[in-house]
């Protein structure tokens, strides 16, 4: 009986160590529901994966097309050219197993790639759809691998009059397609698994219209391929060859209509064939620039936004804590008071606290859209002073702007030619290993092949080579398209500015460019400020502050109209709207509601303006003061009690507030509420919280008209939810 313990004993530890072990590797995953709104990690595999999968799933079906309808072994007939532009070459049958195998491999291809597509329109779930196209297409690979495998081993071709034909390859290219994109569908899943995004493709319509783009340009490929194989009368992989090189430009003249027929056809074929790769293209290179902007970009403004607000501190701090080292504090923005102390930013990270949207958490509200965002209660300071801090907050953010933005053009560009350089130095090495060419010819040949010269001094001949330069070109020529483009926003863009700079100088000047250029400098401007007001003075007009002063016109005409043009004393925004000063603005007393409600409207109506004519649209400082009065004067907590009269202003100081009914109030340039973080331009986002304004204005008149008469206080609320119910916009 004691020998019989020690196995027992033995199994129980064995089972106990695999119960762990599995407890160890469950405690790992975390899948997420679809419904799961939680930020998503692994961008690549939750979005870039997804979609090259469905955009190269269909070339891998078309290398498996044309496994399957075109003989594996050709037979050298003569060593001339035939209207392949190759040796004339005619292929014999293979054996029965390799046709049925080579039709179960397309069909189990055909099979992941619809699943695929079922996953992306939410068809089939998602923990259904993936593993599904997982096996299918491992499944297609196996079938290849063991096909291609057992032809060489057991009935290869008999060199030197047999050889392998371009299907063979084309079934290679499949196998590695299918191969490489089932893994990175594995690799999407683990991120699933990991909780690392809900279990569904996060695709934007523009993506999923990508999808049905490249689909449909490869079935009109296939098109192409079956008409001009029986027009040309040329083998299959070499149509599709011949309808490549024509939809992409190339014409490399190897491959030519000898008919009319053949030639009448090109005509729609080519038009049709180069709008449908246009539409791929451009699909193409908006979601590289959303991926990028979204997940690298995006990451860089809030990595400086937040090191720049970790570096602010408040005036009241260093009062308080003498013993901040001030080596560590940042005085953000530029602005000339910045060299004073009154000028460090009002606000630091401890002080700032944001409560989300009502509709971020899941759960369903019962009130207007409704948006509460913390702002600090400082201690009664004058306004000019905290104008000015929050402006040096406002540009410390246009700077960040503004290297993200040269941040984004150089990081694209610099992505895009390693991507290109990849494409063209990998596919030369390809050809020099495939066709009779040294590695130079490769590098020339990619070269034309992508720029679309198309010469024709150097061709893909051999069986293999074929098949992979259509491939290949159908990656490398949005490639090449994709990196015009960057150059365009880089490199085009400083030229053209070079351009422009030198023709304001030499070849057409710009009138004052040479006085602006001078004024520059300290000691010229100067000598040209007083040498100005002694003609000035000559002509018996005044000089000094109290001529500009007293003149209460955005103009004045220093002489007549011989003496030169008018000068401005007031600068204008683009659109013709004068720009006051901090002192102005800070001067300036507070309006009636009713001025303030009229003022509103001419405010909708000029942002309206801006957005529609000024894509990239940016307003000053002083401009935004002027909108984010206008946008939390209707803050109901500012209104006066009913009793005290319509007609009452509103108190100083009432636009600092801690909640919102219908819309955003306050925000931090720096925080992450900053208008300068939106997706949406200026001009938009200032006229969606100037709209807030104007409906929380209307409420506010509602419920002041329903105290009047008596009426239940949330008359003005219904009202608004039901309107918002009108329109579309609750929030649910």
């Amino acid at each position: 009986m004691e020998n019989e313990f020690p196995p027992v004993a033995a199994a129980a530890n064995a089972a106990t160590a695999r119960l762990s072990l599995m407890g160890r590797l469950s405690s790992k995953f975390r899948m997420r529901p679809a419904e799961d709104d939680e930020p998503q990690s692994w961008w690549i595999a939750s979005t870039a994966i997804p979609l090259v999968a469905a955009a190269t799933g269909p070339l891998a079906n078309v290398m498996s097309i044309v496994a399957l309808v075109s003989p594996w072994r050709n037979t050298i007939v003569s060593q001339e050219k035939g209207p392949a532009g190759t040796t004339i070459q005619q292929g014999f049958d293979d054996p029965h197993w390799v046709l049925a195998l080579n039709a179960v491999s397309l069909f189990w291809g055909v099979v992941g790639n619809i699943f695929l597509l079922f996953n992306f329109t939410q068809v089939v779930r998602y923990i259904i759809a993936l593993p599904v196209t997982v096996v299918a297409w491992f499944l297609a690979t196996g079938i290849l691998c063991g096909i291609t495998a057992s032809l060489s081993i057991y009935d290869p071709p008999i060199a030197p009059n047999e050889l392998y034909s371009q299907a063979y390859w084309s079934a290679v290219i499949a196998a590695v397609l299918y191969f490489m994109l089932g893994s990175l569908l594995m690799i999407n899943m683990l991120g699933y698994f990991l909780g690392k995004y809900p279990q569904h493709f996060s695709l934007t319509d523009d993506q999923r219209t990508l999808i049905l783009q490249m689909t449909g340009f490869v079935i009109w490929l296939l098109i192409g391929a079956a008409i001009f194989q029986k027009i040309l009368g040329i083998d299959f992989a070499d149509a599709l060859y011949f309808s490549d090189i024509t939809v992409l430009t190339l014409g490399f003249g190897d491959v030519v209509p000898q008919t009319s027929a053949g030639k009448g056809l090109i005509w729609p074929y080519a038009v049709i064939g180069i709008v449908m790769l246009g539409l791929v293209v451009g699909s193409i290179h908006q979601f590289a620039r959303e991926v990028h902007y979204d997940n690298v970009v995006r990451k860089h403004i809030e990595t400086k936004r937040q090191a720049t607000f970790d570096r602010s501190v408040t005036i009241e701090q260093l009062r308080d804590d003498p013993t901040i080292p001030l080596q560590n504090i940042q005085l953000v923005g530029n602005h000339e008071a910045s060299t004073t102390m009154d000028c460090l930013p009002l606000r630091d990270s401890a002080a700032l606290s944001h409560r989300p949207h009502s509709g971020q958490n899941g759960h369903h509200r019962h009130g207007p859209v409704r948006t509460t965002i913390h702002a600090l209660n400082p201690v009664r300071r004058p306004r000019l002073l905290v104008m000015r801090e929050e402006k040096d907050r406002f540009i410390a953010m246009r700077k960040i702007q503004h290297e993200t933005m040269q941040f984004r053009r150089w990081n694209d560009l610099v992505i895009s030619v390693i991507v290109y350089a990849f494409v063209w130095t990998g596919g030369a090495l390809v050809f020099w290993s495939l066709e009779d060419m040294s590695y130079f010819d490769g590098l020339y040949f990619c070269f034309c092949s992508l720029i679309t010269i198309g010469y024709g001094d150097f061709t893909p001949k051999s069986n293999a080579g074929r098949p992979f330069f259509v491939v290949w070109s159908l990656i490398a020529i949005p490639t090449m398209t994709m990196l015009i483009s960057q150059m365009s926003d880089t490199v085009v863009a400083g030229y053209k500015h070079s351009a422009e700079k030198f023709s304001d100088y030499f070849v057409l000047p710009r009138l004052g460019v040479y006085q602006e250029t001078l004024s520059h400098l300290p000691l010229l401007k100067r000598w040209i400020s007083a040498h100005q007001e002694k003609q000035r003075l000559n002509r018996g007009f005044e000089v000094g502050v109290e001529a500009s002063e007293s003149n209460e016109t955005d103009f004045v005409t220093p002489g007549s109209q011989e003496h030169g043009p008018v000068v401005p004393l007031r600068s204008r925004s683009s659109s013709g709207h004068p720009i006051r000063t901090l002192e102005e603005l800070a001067r300036d007393e507070n309006p009636s509601p009713y001025e303030l409600a009229q003022q509103l409207a001419f405010a909708i109506r000029r942002t309206t303006q801006d957005a529609r004519e000024f894509e990239h649209k940016r307003y000053t400082y002083e401009e935004w003061v002027e909108f984010t009065r206008l946008i939390q004067f209707t803050n109901p907590k500012s209104w006066p009690a009913p009793s005290e009269g319509p007609s009452r202003s509103f108190p100083k100081g009432s636009t600092s507030v801690d909640a919102d009914e219908y819309g955003v109030l306050n925000w931090d340039w720096i925080g992450q509420d900053s208008p300068m973080l939106a997706h949406q331009s200026e001009p938009e986002w200032i006229l969606d919280r100037l709209c807030e304004s104007l409906v929380r204005y209307v409420s506010t008149q509602e419920q002041g008209w329903a105290a009047v008469q008596n009426q239940p206080d949330d008359v003005a609320e219904q009202f608004t939810l039901r309107k918002e119910r009108d329109l579309g916009i609750e929030d649910t």
